[in-house]
C-alpha cells in the first residue's frame, strides 16, 4: 500500500554530503527518498509540500503511514518537528500530535538530507544562488 503511492518515474540524485536520494513522480507530485528507517523502508520528502522552509516527510508506520511536518531554520542549522500524524492502512487519521520538538541533526540522516534539499531550494528561490 505505502510503496504503491510512490510508484512512477525514478531518478537518482546525489546529495553534496555523499548520500543518494531516489526521486519518484506520481500524479504530478514529486517525492524524493531521503533515507530509510531501521527496517529499510524508505523515508520520503514530499516536494509538493514545501512552503518556504516548511515541508513534510513520509514513512511507513505499521500497515499505514506517518507524516511529519517540519520547519527548518537554515541559517541556524536547526530543524523543528511541528506535527506528527499517523494514518492506518485505509488512510484514516489515528494519531495527530502537534507538539513542537527540535530534532538533533546528524549528517546523512533523513532529517538532515531533507533539510539540505529544502534549504538549498530556499536559497535558489530567494535569489542567493544562480
Amino acid at each position: 500500500m505505502f510503496l504503491k503511492r510512490f510508484s512512477g518515474v525514478v531518478a537518482t540524485i546525489i546529495l553534496s554530503c555523499g548520500s543518494t536520494a531516489i526521486a519518484q513522480t506520481t500524479n504530478n507530485n514529486l517525492y524524493i527518498q531521503v533515507g530509510s528507517d531501521s527496517n529499510g523502508e524508505p523515508i520520503i520528502l514530499d516536494l509538493a509540500s514545501i512552503k518556504g522552509t516548511e515541508y513534510i516527510i513520509l514513512q511507513k508506520h505499521d500497515d499505514g503511514m506517518a507524516q511529519t511536518n517540519l520547519r527548518a531554520s537554515c541559517g541556524q542549522h536547526r530543524l523543528v518537528s511541528t506535527r506528527l500524524s499517523i494514518y492506518n492502512s485505509t488512510g484514516k487519521l489515528t494519531r495527530d500530535d502537534k507538539t513542537k520538538r527540535e530534532i538533533s541533526l546528524k549528517l546523512g540522516t533523513p532529517e538532515a538530507n531533507s533539510m539540505e534539499i529544502v534549504c538549498r531550494g530556499s536559497e535558489v528561490r530567494g535569489g542567493k544562488r544562480r
